[in-house]
């Protein structure tokens, strides 16, 4: 019984973390074979400032997609 746990920065729509979910889901069904309703997805929010990426901190990717819009 697969139990996947992913951080993730805050911002993205409830929409974006279904979809996140429901691909988590696909790819391990098809990875390991796993019934799909064996599969357990957990999203984890962090603030910006609390996320490290590449070297770096507190780049705001997901706010920076909103702002471009």
């Amino acid at each position: 019984m697969p139990f996947i746990q992913c951080d993730i920065e805050q911002g993205l729509s409830n929409e974006q973390k279904t979809e996140i979910v429901r691909r988590m889901i696909e790819v391990t069904n098809k990875a390991i074979g796993s019934s799909c309703d064996h599969i357990n997805v957990v999203l984890r929010e962090h603030p910006t400032a609390n996320i490290g990426e590449t070297g770096k901190t507190n780049l705001g990717l997901i706010s920076r997609q909103h702002q471009a819009a």
